[in-house]
């Protein structure tokens, strides 16, 4: 499955046009059906989507009972995609909610009642290095301008990074992958390219990963409950800087 295709395009610039070919992000739908029944569509880039569905399913919590991620079987037919899963007890979607996300993506997670307990501690100059990383790999993004992307990492290397049309979905495909490979969160951190909102610390702290790190900001929820539940967002890491919203025990020079 491509997550590019090429089209001919107008390009407007310093008063003159030209016809150019130019990347564009292939979209599709993403249906995700249980015992043949389906119950939620998601739209998304078609790479990592077996990532995406285990990241999305086991984060959310919307599956009651046995079900096994290595057997989601997928079959794709023109702009749609399905994700087809056997399961032994019963789907729950109660108290979903529309996120603020650009592609009002759905979120079943209203509170986490336990806290992140993790002292990991991380260095400013470790940081800089590794988003340094997050942004040469972002080839999808560099490519289109129309990609979000997300990254699991320690304070040596870049696990595993993820791209979509939502950033949501580059976060879930990033822990899908983690949970496929049994990589344990413990001492990792999640890279983000967009803005931090609640349910993106929702579903970082969901798995008690330690640290958030975006160029972009967070939202005022998203910093309460990253507050309420252990969690340390950085934000605005552009260059040689950037701004610690809560939890700041986490970034020390010294590490």
């Amino acid at each position: 499955m491509k997550p590019l295709t090429l089209k001919r395009i107008i390009k407007y610039q310093n008063e003159k046009t030209d016809e150019v070919e130019d990347s564009i992000a292939i979209e599709k739908t993403v249906k995700i059906l249980v015992n043949n029944e389906k119950i939620i569509s998601l739209s998304a880039s078609p790479i990592h989507i077996k990532e995406l569905i285990i990241g999305f399913l086991m984060t959310e919590g919307i599956l009651k009972g046995e079900w096994c991620p290595e057997s989601i079987s997928l079959e794709e037919k023109d702009n749609e995609i399905n994700a087809k899963i056997k399961l032994e007890g019963f789907v729950s979607l109660e108290e979903k909610t529309i996120t603020s996300g650009c592609m009002a993506s759905l979120s079943f997670i209203k509170e986490l009642k336990t806290k992140i307990d993790d002292d990991t501690v991380v260095s400013p100059k470790t940081l800089f290095n590794l988003f340094k990383e997050f942004q040469i790999k972002s080839t999808l993004y560099r490519a289109t301008g129309c990609f979000h992307v997300a990254a699991l990492a320690d304070k040596e290397k870049i696990f595993f990074i993820a791209e979509d049309v939502g950033r949501h979905n580059a976060l879930d495909k990033v822990i899908g992958w983690a949970l496929l490979n049994k990589i344990p969160f413990h001492g990792k951190i999640m890279l983000v390219s967009g803005r931090i909102s609640s349910e993106m610390v929702l579903k970082t702290a969901k798995w008690k990963i330690p640290i958030i790190v975006s160029r972009a900001a967070p939202t005022s929820l998203a910093v309460e409950i990253a507050e309420n539940i252990g969690l340390t967002i950085v934000g605005f890491l552009r260059g040689n800087r950037f701004n610690i919203y809560c939890h700041g025990e986490r970034i020390n020079e010294k590490k």
